[in-house]
């Protein structure tokens, strides 16, 4: 199948590590893809986080499209990533072309219906979403398919390899907090009972205001990084014992985590805030805290015992082979076959 796909890639944005998870998936099946996307210098505060593949083609900024890019490709399908964030006066000057040649489909990362008039001006032959919470999308498209959010496939790292590679102490536990892509620091004091045996690895973005960064406790690393590639990403993954994500409603809410998903499959035991409406899906893959002392609580219980290590990961690993790129990547090529047979 020829897949055409507009989209948000290489950066930090919910809909690029979505669409990232299932074109690779689809490219690994034997399918054609294009990807076009955002030319990078007009997008200035995007945070990129690796190199573009060969199928790629960066042909638009927020307020213009190269139409010739999209028109001159072949595809089937036609598939938009979160259409708020896309230029969509252009896009709605060009849709009547694509519609001629292709079905198209949009993956709405809406967490309400809009008011704004624009997002309905396009007739698409299928609506998708991702998190139980639209089923609201049902209200205005009836036809509208649940597909869940594909998870990043199952991965192994050795710890002594990457923490070699990072520069990590190998003698201790590594509880690493990610604090990129709008996630903050937490857990700022080390837990009674594990100062001796573990540190606290912070991963922010540069000129992130954190008071540690200049004088960190022993127990305490701050680094600063540029946006984690995917390779850079797991490399962390591989070398920490746990992983806390800790990340709350903001302005920008984009309803599940991108984030977890990508994580899930790496073999760390992730901790997430229980009272956080961005890990609604998740249950015994990852551990829940409510606050401070309970996030040390369960710290503690976790080192304590090897076994509890390895039922986290266990139930981490079901979830990631249960809601695999390669099974999600599929069904939405079984909903791309069944629109195509209206053409």
């Amino acid at each position: 199948m020829k897949i055409a796909v507009m989209t948000s890639w290489n950066d930090e944005t919910g809909a690029a590590v979505h669409a990232k998870a299932l074109v690779k998936a689809w490219v690994e099946q034997g399918h054609k893809v294009t990807v076009f996307s955002f030319l990078k210098e007009e997008c200035p505060k995007c945070r990129f986080t690796g190199k573009d593949e060969r199928y790629v083609i960066r042909c638009f900024g927020k307020d213009f499209i190269d139409p010739r890019q999209i028109l001159r490709s072949e595809f089937d399908i036609f598939v938009v990533e979160d259409l708020r964030t896309l230029p969509v006066e252009q896009l709605a000057m060009i849709f009547p072309m694509i519609k001629e040649r292709a079905r198209t489909v949009h993956i709405v990362h809406e967490d309400k219906l809009p008011e704004e008039t624009w997002f309905y001006q396009f007739l698409w032959d299928k609506v998708v979403y991702f998190d139980e919470r639209q089923d609201f999308l049902k209200d205005v498209y009836p036809d509208a398919d649940f597909i869940p959010f594909p998870c990043f496939p199952l991965r192994r790292g050795d710890k002594y390899e990457s923490r070699e590679r990072l520069g990590l102490p190998q003698d201790k536990r590594i509880i690493f907090n990610f604090c990129q892509r709008g996630y903050q620091p937490y857990l700022r004091c080390m837990c009674e009972g594990l100062k001796l045996e573990a540190m606290l690895l912070f991963v922010i973005a540069p000129g992130y205001e954190m008071v540690e960064k200049e004088s960190a406790p022993p127990w305490m690393i701050v680094r600063e990084e540029e946006a984690l590639s995917d390779e850079r990403f797991d490399e962390y993954l591989f070398a920490s014992d746990a992983v806390i994500l800790h990340k709350y409603h903001n302005r920008y809410h984009r309803l599940i985590s991108d984030t977890i998903f990508q994580a899930m499959g790496a073999g760390c035991p992730i901790f997430i805030p229980q009272q956080s409406e961005y890990f609604q899906p998740l249950k015994d893959e990852v551990v829940y805290y409510n606050d401070s002392e309970d996030l040390c609580r369960k710290l503690n219980a976790l080192f304590e015992d090897e076994r509890n290590v390895q039922r986290v990961i266990e139930a981490e690993e079901v979830y990631t082979h249960m809601r695999s790129a390669e099974k999600i990547a599929g069904i939405y090529i079984d909903v791309f076959t069944e629109v195509l047979k209206g053409r």
